[in-house]
């Protein structure tokens, strides 16, 4: 199992992954290139980005401590020479200049901070506004994304440039990138790698969960919204303007061989007795047939979220917003179509609202202004990456701390992915 693996806010919740020992160092690169096994994974790990950083001996850190971890390439508009403050901190003053920035003249009284959230990746606050009188208009309320506290989570955050992404997300694309996402209300990062973001608060819209699934109208929406995003950055994969998201030579991003192919046999020596033949035969075969997965596509790549699934949604009764881009890349679109559908039912539900989701996502296609794509290629496409949530399931098992709760979603998500799998004959695609 190798600490290594990459992570997302989404995909990992709840729980602190593996420090490495005292001293140890961490080679920090775009590519997964060393992997160790389950029992050795205490002591090894290697990511490879240019440069190094030396593991904190204990989870408190100074800000020249932390300088170390940052490797942010983000524009100088968005790097502030001061520090980013944590959500506690936040004041009138802070909040205020922020949002002037963003072109948002108000003129701020005060604000009070609640948390809601504290994921792997980073902790979610509520900022409650107070204008003075005469101040144009503001929301009453905003929600700020802030850096994690815990070291290793800024290391895997540095090392894949998960809180850039996100900031230029939304700083740079979200407009252009007709997909319906919360209102952007600015952003910060600073040289020791902390940031923070401002967004809409659209409560009471909730996160889907990943359990339940989606609605099939909900899951139609859902398709739509992946075809906008893919449609304005199709074929756009080579554009230089949008190198800063290439995660590497991948069909799936970020997903290197190694990674699965070091976490499966610890994955499958935790699980192995809950664990059906199908699993097994179809984990196997992934690993070892996975360079043939990873080969390079043959359609050109555009911008795609790749953890697109209903945690990563907030819903209404009549809107859908994707949210938690920390890992928007440059890849294949079928990867969030296949991932989402694979994961969001199970068997009999899918295959019952399947077509008609892969229509209503290749016909939103289309009125978006794509030509030349074939519904034949799509369905090829998808049916490649049934594979991509199984990728998820065993990494991020391997990456948790274990809970009861996570053996459930891991174990769900491995059963769903599976079937997908099979159902769709994937499993001949890797003896080809």
């Amino acid at each position: 199992m190798p600490a290594s693996l990459f992570v997302s806010g989404p995909i990992v919740s709840g729980s602190n992954v593996l420090l490495p020992p005292p001293g140890r160092q961490i080679d920090l690169s775009r590519q997964f290139i060393g992997f160790a096994n389950a029992s050795a994974a205490k002591a090894n790990w290697t990511l490879a980005r240019s440069k190094t950083i030396v593991a904190h001996k204990d989870c408190g850190h100074s800000s020249a401590e932390r300088k170390i971890v940052s490797i942010s390439n983000a524009p100088a508009r968005l790097v502030s020479p001061e520090p980013v403050p944590r959500p506690e901190s936040v004041d009138g003053e802070w909040l205020e200049a922020m949002m002037h920035r963003a072109g948002y003249s108000v003129d701020i009284a005060g604000v009070s901070v609640q948390s809601i959230g504290t994921g792997q990746i980073g902790d979610t606050a509520r900022l409650t506004i107070t204008y003075r009188n005469g101040s144009v208009p503001g929301p009453d309320t905003l929600v700020g994304k802030f850096s994690s506290t815990d070291p290793t989570s800024l290391q895997v955050a540095a090392a894949w440039s998960l809180y850039e992404r996100e900031v230029r997300f939304y700083d740079e694309l979200a407009t252009s990138a007709r997909i319906t996402t919360p209102t952007y209300f600015g952003a910060q990062l600073d040289d020791a790698g902390d940031f923070a973001l401002l967004l809409e608060d659209l409560a009471p819209a909730a996160p889907g969960d990943q359990f339940k699934g989606l609605k099939p109208d909900q899951a139609v929406r859902a398709v739509q919204e992946a075809a906008r995003l893919h449609a304005a950055f199709w074929d756009q994969g080579e554009s230089a303007a949008l190198q800063w998201l290439d995660s590497g030579p991948l069909a799936q991003p970020f997903y290197a061989p190694d990674i699965f192919r070091s976490t499966w046999p610890g994955f499958f020596d935790r699980y192995h007795d809950q664990l059906t033949h199908e699993q097994r035969t179809v984990c196997d075969a992934l690993a070892e047939g996975y360079d043939v997965y990873n080969a390079p596509r043959p359609r050109p790549r555009c911008v795609t979220h790749n953890d697109f699934r209903p945690d990563n949604m907030l819903l209404d009764d009549s809107r859908l917003f994707v949210v938690d881009w920390q890992s928007v890349a440059l890849g294949t679109n079928a990867v969030d179509i296949a991932y989402m559908v694979g994961g969001a039912f199970d068997s009999d539900a899918r295959q019952t609202v399947e077509p008609a989701l892969l229509a209503a996502y290749h016909d939103e296609l289309l009125r978006q202004g794509v030509t030349g794509y074939l519904r034949d290629e799509l369905d090829a496409e998808y049916r490649h990456f049934t594979f991509a949530g199984i990728n998820v399931a065993v990494g991020a098992a391997m990456l948790v701390q274990r809970t009861e709760r996570g053996d459930r979603m891991f174990l769900t998500m491995l059963d769903r992915h599976v079937s997908h799998v099979v159902d769709n004959d994937a499993l001949s695609l890797l003896r080809t």
